[in-house]
């Protein structure tokens, strides 16, 4: 809950791939539902918190659900052990403390994902709870307000913020991402190959797939992939930054072989 962004899609890409089903578990079943988890607890909870707009409005309405339960007065109902300790103990530090003892257990088995996000929810809920102010730290800045000043002094009502659309090509786009970061172009383009079927109008989709042909020094089929991206979106960042660089690599004409005369070259004039 107070890390910042840059760990947050550290993390998101690390379960990425522990999630994948070519990665995870050998049976079809293991797979399926490794997936599952992924597109429907991991993936939405990255698109709000990799996001300082959603980010903040999910802020907000966690400061409003915590005055609420403050006006209430009353204890909140606790199954974990170290979320009850927390609330005896409540401090930011013992917080990270316990949620670093927790998450790495997260994902680690099927069977036991559901009982650790309880208790990571616990932890979280004792923070909102026992927390005088809270903030979200991102890349630059931490998004932070008194409820007070949230709420104008008043108990106004505030919609919870709706899920932004999310891509059913993420996982693969992440994977390519990670596979780029690490030149493996090949597996980066199976990756993509796969996302354009599940997502064929996403401009990242084609965006990305220039930058590996670029990389695999196919300037033509890369320019023709920034094209299609710069078609679905004109201010897709990728493709706007390489298309002219792939532009200028595909109009230069391979340098003829040098003509040798005679024999081995020998009569050359």
């Amino acid at each position: 809950m107070t890390t910042d962004a840059a760990h947050i899609r550290k993390k998101f890409l690390k379960l990425a791939k522990i999630l994948h089903p070519d990665v995870f578990g050998r049976t079809e079943e293991e797979k399926e539902t490794a997936t599952k988890y992924f597109s429907k607890m991991v993936s939405p909870a990255y698109q709000v918190l990799n996001s300082d707009r959603d980010r903040g409005e999910y802020l907000a309405t966690l400061r409003m659900f915590a005055q609420k339960q403050k006006q209430k007065g009353e204890a909140p109902p606790l199954k974990s052990e170290i979320a009850q300790k927390l609330y005896r103990i409540p401090h930011e530090i013992t917080y990270n403390q316990f949620v670093e003892q927790v998450s790495p257990k997260q994902y680690a088995n099927l069977d036991s994902i559901l009982e650790y996000t309880s208790t990571l929810s616990e932890l979280n809920l004792v923070y909102v709870l026992t927390q005088n102010s809270l903030s979200f730290s991102t890349g630059s800045s931490a998004a932070s307000a008194s409820p007070n000043s949230q709420m104008g002094g008043n108990e106004q009502q505030t919609a919870a913020p709706k899920p932004p659309a999310q891509s059913p090509a993420l996982r693969n786009l992440n994977m390519a991402e990670l596979f780029i970061s690490k030149k493996q172009w090949t597996e980066a383009l199976k990756e993509l190959i796969g996302a354009e079927k599940l997502d064929p109008n996403n401009a990242k989709v084609y965006a990305l797939k220039g930058l590996v042909q670029m990389n695999q020094n196919a300037a033509a089929i890369a320019k023709a992939s920034f094209q299609k991206a710069l078609k679905l979106d004109p201010k897709e960042p990728t493709a706007m930054k390489y298309i002219n660089q792939v532009t200028t690599a595909a109009q230069t004409p391979a340098k003829p072989p040098e003509k040798k005369g005679g024999l081995f070259g020998w009569g050359k004039k």
